[in-house]
C-alpha cells in the first residue's frame, strides 16, 4: 500500500509541477504581449503590470523547482535538523524574495497613478521584510540545534559555521 501511494504521490508533484512551469511560461508570454502593446501605446503602467506578471512566474518556476527538487529528484524523506532547515530556508526565501519584488513593482506603479494607493504595496514590503526577520531568527534559533554524526567533521564540529551558515556538502 505504501508503494502506491509513493507512487501516486510523485505522479501528483510531477504533474504539478509540470503544470506551474506551463502556468510559468504562460505568464511570460502574457507579459511579452504586455510589453509589445504597452509600448505601441506608450503606457508605462502596462510595462509595469507585465513585470508583475513576470514575478508571479518567477515565484511558479522557483516553486515548481523546489517541489522537483525536494519530492521528485531527491525522493528521501528529511534526515536531519539541518536537511529541515535547508528545505525550508529555500522555500521562504522564494516567497520573500517574490513578495519584494511585487512590492517595488506595485510601489512604482502606485506612485505613477495614485499615490494615496501606496498603503498596501508598503504594507506587503513590510510582510515581506518581516518574513525575512522571521527567517533570520528561525535560522538563528534552529542552529542550536546539533548536527547528525554523519554531519560531523573531523574535530566534532557540525555542519554550521561560526556564522550560522551551513557548509557545502561534498
Amino acid at each position: 500500500m505504501r508503494s502506491l501511494y509513493e507512487r501516486i504521490a510523485l505522479l501528483y508533484y510531477g504533474l504539478a509541477t509540470g503544470f506551474l512551469m506551463l502556468l510559468a511560461l504562460a505568464l511570460l508570454g502574457a507579459a511579452l504581449w504586455e510589453i509589445v502593446q504597452a509600448t505601441f501605446a506608450g503606457e508605462v503602467g502596462g510595462i509595469l503590470d507585465s513585470a508583475g506578471l513576470v514575478i508571479i512566474g518567477f515565484a511558479m518556476i522557483e516553486t515548481s523547482k523546489f517541489i522537483a527538487e525536494e519530492e521528485i529528484l531527491r525522493r528521501k524523506e528529511l534526515r536531519s535538523a539541518v536537511e529541515a532547515r535547508r528545505s525550508l530556508t529555500k522555500f521562504i526565501t522564494i516567497i520573500v524574495i517574490a513578495a519584494s519584488l511585487e512590492a517595488l513593482v506595485m510601489i512604482f506603479e502606485t506612485s505613477r497613478t495614485d499615490v494615496t494607493k501606496s498603503i498596501y504595496p508598503a504594507a506587503l514590503f513590510v510582510a515581506a521584510m518581516f518574513a525575512l526577520i522571521a527567517l533570520g531568527l528561525f535560522q538563528w534559533l534552529s542552529s542550536r540545534i546539533a548536527a547528525p554524526p554523519e554531519a560531523a567533521d573531523a574535530h566534532g564540529e557540525d555542519a554550521i559555521d561560526h556564522h550560522g551558515a551551513e557548509r557545502e556538502e561534498e
